[in-house]
């Protein structure tokens, strides 16, 4: 029961709360985020992403990740 209790507490936005400006902005940049892991070809979770959220709040940083990805892909050909 404490597992469940704890792993719900992480998928509120009390942990995010103060990163973005409404709900809104915090729900596109997941959105975001989720679909450049898809894209990429990684798995990706719900704690994974609002880990790598809080972690990173930026939208630059998915810039960043993109900008990477297409160095790597420009490198192997």
């Amino acid at each position: 029961m404490k597992e469940y209790q704890a792993s719900r507490e992480q998928l509120t936005n009390q942990g995010l709360r103060g990163l973005f400006k409404s709900n809104f902005e915090l729900a596109n940049q997941a959105i975001r985020l989720a679909r450049f892991y898809i894209k990429s070809g990684h798995e990706i979770t719900m704690q994974k992403l609002l880990n790598e959220i809080k972690r990173n709040p930026s939208e630059q940083y998915i810039k960043d990740l993109q900008k990477i990805e297409e160095e790597e892909e420009e490198s192997s050909q």
